[in-house]
């Protein structure tokens, strides 16, 4: 799910090093609960290495960094994981995203991450809203997390504990709490309207077929909904009198299965390459 949309401005002049900066048009505030269910893969974990480089186009610096995972608590992740982010230095350009988190260098961080649109790598879900990093409190000898600068998060988790000091969280408080999170599953409000475009299909008896979909744009349906964009959508179509009628019976966002009950129909044909819009019974 991209829920930023970068542009190039132009190269600014500091000292000796050329300075690119990407603006982030679009970043949209998140709750816990919709980035624990935007994310495929939630962990704990330690930076160990990071890098700069272009990508294979030579159009854009990207920086890469390796995590050692400590503790899982969403998705099934590698014992490391790769995450990729827009900016850094290479040489004398260096590209800087505003919106973009800054890892510390052998920091501790709990990441809310997604796909990257190719390979292994995984992107933070909300930019810098996906990381939360780790620190152990002098006075008490208690791990805590940092909220995010902008995070509306500090009202809502009252229930997590103290946040003493302010804008930050115990961690065993916030790990239950996006654990019971994702132990509850998705419910997909009635109501809710969404197109979807078919992908494909594939043959289940005379006159039946199974249908693929996958969502066009990132739904906020509420605070503690988020359906990315491309999320897959399944559903039986039956043909009758010249027509599919499509009955779509399920969403997977991110790895998690949440059952739906919606109809379309369809004039007799290929099904793939079409768009359709489904409302929530």
């Amino acid at each position: 799910m991209r829920l930023r949309i970068a542009i190039l401005a132009g190269v600014l002049a500091a000292g000796s090093v050329g300075v690119s900066v990407a603006r982030a048009s679009t970043l949209v505030s998140m709750s816990l609960d919709q980035l624990t269910e935007a994310s495929s893969v939630i962990v704990q974990g330690q930076i160990t290495r990071q890098m700069c480089r272009w990508n294979e186009s030579h159009t854009q610096i990207m920086t890469l960094t390796s995590i050692t995972v400590e503790q899982v608590y969403k998705g099934n992740p590698p014992s490391t994981v790769a995450v990729e982010q827009m900016g850094g230095t290479v040489g004398n350009m260096m590209v800087y995203v505003p919106g973009e988190m800054t890892f510390q260098p052998e920091g501790e961080y709990v990441l809310f991450l997604e796909p990257a649109p190719a390979g292994s790598r995984y992107r933070l879900v909300g930019m810098t809203q996906g990381a939360y990093r780790i620190y152990r409190d002098a006075a008490t000898h208690q791990d805590r997390v940092m909220l995010p600068s902008f995070s509306r998060l500090q009202a809502e988790l009252q229930s997590v504990g103290p946040a003493d000091p302010p804008g930050t969280l115990p961690l065993g408080g916030f790990h239950k709490y996006v654990a019971t999170i994702v132990d509850q599953g998705i419910r997909v409000p009635h109501g809710l309207a969404f197109s979807v475009a078919i992908v494909s299909t594939e043959p289940s008896g005379a006159g039946r077929m199974r249908v693929f979909g996958k969502t066009t744009t990132a739904l906020f349906p509420n605070k503690s909904l988020v359906i990315p964009a491309g999320t897959e959508v399944e559903g039986e179509a039956v043909l009758l009198s010249a027509m599919w009628t499509i009955h779509w019976d399920e969403l997977n966002v991110r790895g998690v299965h949440a059952a739906i009950s919606a109809t379309s129909e369809e004039t007799e044909g290929s099904l793939p390459g079409r768009s359709v819009v489904l409302q929530v019974r």
